[in-house]
């Protein structure tokens, strides 16, 4: 009954996924994949209540497993109910410290809401699992940029820079850092590199 509703789920035929999985969880109350299964069917028909209704009952049985609360706080984003969004992607962090998805969307949540100092903190926290990813850096660059942390955006869109040299789009950025501080010399050498970057 599971791989039934899986597959009218990727059909995009949502009611009948839900009658095959409501079936299997019939048979096996038990299983976690079923009620991830629920919640995201009913998320994708954006039918959200009925969603964090199953990752609720969900999160009883197993309380341990951090997706579950991810998936909720992801649910609640997308409502704009962004503290509550914010506090599951906590306790998903509190199970799972370095899944680094959570720290990259309570980051964007912190931007929107306006605590930028908290979306710093949250790449920096995700930069000390993996120090290999221009995107991490170049977020926090970002974030600093907004911040008006001008010195410390050049540092980090340089490390960016030095793992993907070849994305256009740091150089331009480190670029604008380095023409609000004065240093227009090294801007305009970055602009030029931006420049030929869009010509390849």
């Amino acid at each position: 009954m599971y791989n039934r509703g899986i597959y009218r789920e990727l059909l995009g035929e949502y009611p009948k996924a839900l009658n095959f999985l409501f079936y299997a969880l019939s048979l096996k109350s038990s299983s976690l994949k079923i009620y991830k299964a629920l919640g995201r069917v009913y998320t994708k028909n954006k039918n959200y209540l009925n969603a964090l209704d199953y990752y609720s009952k969900a999160i009883e049985k197993f309380p341990d497993e951090a997706e579950i609360y991810a998936f909720k706080a992801d649910i609640h984003r997308k409502m704009k109910e962004y503290d509550l969004a914010i506090n599951h992607y906590n306790t998903a962090i509190e199970h799972d410290y370095s899944n680094n998805e959570y720290y990259i969307k309570r980051a964007f949540i912190k931007y929107y809401i306006d605590d930028i100092q908290g979306a710093i903190n949250d790449m920096t926290a995700a930069i000390s699992h993996n120090n290999k990813s221009d995107f991490l850096y170049s977020q926090r660059a970002f974030y600093k940029f907004q911040k008006k942390m001008y010195e410390s955006s050049i540092e980090d869109y340089t490390k960016a820079i030095n793992i993907n040299p070849k994305k256009g789009h740091y150089y331009y950025m480190r670029g604008t850092s380095e023409n609000l501080i004065g240093k227009n010399t090294q801007a305009q050498s970055d602009f030029d590199i931006y420049q030929k970057s869009l010509q390849n």
